[in-house]
């Protein structure tokens, strides 16, 4: 009897992590016990379009509702930032940590796009670049958008004379401080990104679509049970910026009624912002995206 039971309660824990891990939702509430204040989360896919957004009827109600809007970095200063781009990689550089068959798509993607720049970025900022080629030109091709959804929700805050935030200083220097400090075996990794999506777009092929897919299904798998602290590929994009994200929001979710608008990878994992909040004593849950 007593191992029955044990097992009931076992299946029931998986049972509730699994729908706490796939909510179906992008939006989830954040409360704490004596504050007056309510405010939100909302995963945004930086490259899929705004009118994505636009059709998730809660999600642009609890916009609407708040007074205080956070995004990843404001528009304006992603655009003062990228006037000041280090360039320290080259045609060399790229040689060195790519192999036969990496090298030939990558020589192939240069030719086709007349561009020789691209050996100039470093392979995490390649990946940045290539990615976002490949997800707004290819996966998002039937509704091509002349800006991120993160703008788009900046600049819909301010049509409602919402004030909004940066959560991030220039992400230009702190993509440039990370790549600057990456090993070999951390650029290596990006390269091969890098060059699948390269791959991609040489052959137009969509199977790289398939996460966009999931996103807009609000199919996502927010492992919050998984610990990714040993990623040292994670660490200095998602884990430390989180870290410092949270001692900004820490401060203005018991003060103020906040959306915080950012990449929904921000979201997942023990080291993500939901697990964490719920650390600092928070109330996060999930709620739907349409109202």
């Amino acid at each position: 009897m007593k191992k029955v039971i044990l097992m009931g309660i076992y299946l029931w824990a998986a049972i509730a992590l699994h729908g706490q891990n796939t909510p179906k939702t992008l939006l989830w509430q954040v409360t704490k016990s004596g504050s007056p204040h309510t405010s939100f989360l909302f995963g945004t896919f930086h490259e899929v379009s705004p009118s994505f957004f636009q059709s998730l009827s809660n999600a642009v109600s609890k916009l609407q509702q708040s007074d205080i809007v956070y995004v990843e970095e404001k528009a304006a200063v992603a655009t003062n930032a990228s006037q000041h781009t280090q360039n320290p990689w080259n045609a060399e550089k790229w040689r060195a940590i790519l192999d036969d068959k990496q090298e030939k798509i990558f020589k192939d993607f240069i030719k086709k796009a007349d561009d020789s720049t691209y050996y100039t970025l470093s392979p995490l900022l390649l990946t940045i670049t290539t990615s976002r080629l490949y997800l707004t030109n290819f996966c998002e091709a039937e509704t091509p958008f002349t800006e991120l959804m993160d703008h788009y929700i900046e600049k819909s805050a301010l049509n409602l004379h919402k004030k909004t935030y940066s959560l991030d200083s220039p992400q230009q220097a702190l993509l440039n401080h990370a790549s600057q400090n990456f090993s070999h075996s951390q650029d290596s990794v990006y390269a091969s990104y890098c060059i699948d999506f390269m791959k991609n777009m040489l052959h137009n092929d969509l199977s790289g679509c398939t996460f966009v897919n999931t996103y807009k299904k609000l199919e996502i798998d927010y492992e919050l049970d998984k610990d990714i602290s040993t990623n040292t590929i994670s660490a200095p994009l998602l884990i430390e910026r989180n870290t410092k994200w949270l001692q900004i929001l820490s401060k203005a979710l018991v003060a103020n009624n906040c959306f915080v608008a950012v990449g929904f990878r921000h979201l997942c994992y023990q080291q993500g912002l939901i697990q964490q909040l719920r650390k600092l004593g928070y109330t996060v849950t999930p709620l739907s995206v349409y109202k």
